[in-house]
C-alpha cells in the first residue's frame, strides 16, 4: 500500500474514494488546484479503507464515493458513523482505471 501524508485544506475541497474489486484510491479536489492523490490501496482490502477514511475523517466536510454496485454495497457496511454521516454522494462506476486528465474530467461530473 503506498501512502502520503494527507493534506488538509479548506472547505472548498471535495475528497472522492474510487474503488473497485482491485484498487482503491482517495482523492482530493480543489477549486484551488488541481486534483490530487492522497492515498492509494492496491489490492484493496475494503475494511482497511473504511477504518483509513474513519481516520481520516476530521480533515474533509464531504466524500464522494465511485464504485461498483457491489464494492459500494460493502463499503456502506464498513463505514464508520463518522464517515457515513460525510458521505454527499455514491455514483456506482468504475473510475480507478482512468488516466488523471480523464479522471479530472469526471470528476468535474461528479
Amino acid at each position: 500500500m503506498e501512502q502520503t501524508t494527507p493534506k488538509t485544506g479548506l472547505m472548498s475541497e471535495t475528497w472522492f474514494l474510487l474503488a473497485d474489486e482491485r484498487r482503491a484510491s482517495l482523492v482530493v479536489s480543489s477549486t484551488y488546484g488541481p486534483c490530487y492523490e492522497i492515498e492509494d490501496w492496491r489490492a484493496a482490502d475494503l475494511s482497511e479503507v473504511a477504518l483509513r477514511l474513519s481516520s481520516l475523517q476530521s480533515h474533509f466536510d464531504r466524500l464522494v464515493v465511485a464504485a461498483p454496485p457491489a464494492v459500494l454495497e460493502r463499503l456502506r457496511r464498513a463505514y464508520s458513523e463518522a464517515v457515513r454521516c460525510k458521505i454527499g454522494a455514491e455514483h456506482p462506476r468504475y473510475l480507478t482505471h482512468l488516466s488523471q486528465r480523464e479522471l479530472r474530467e469526471e470528476l468535474s461530473l461528479l
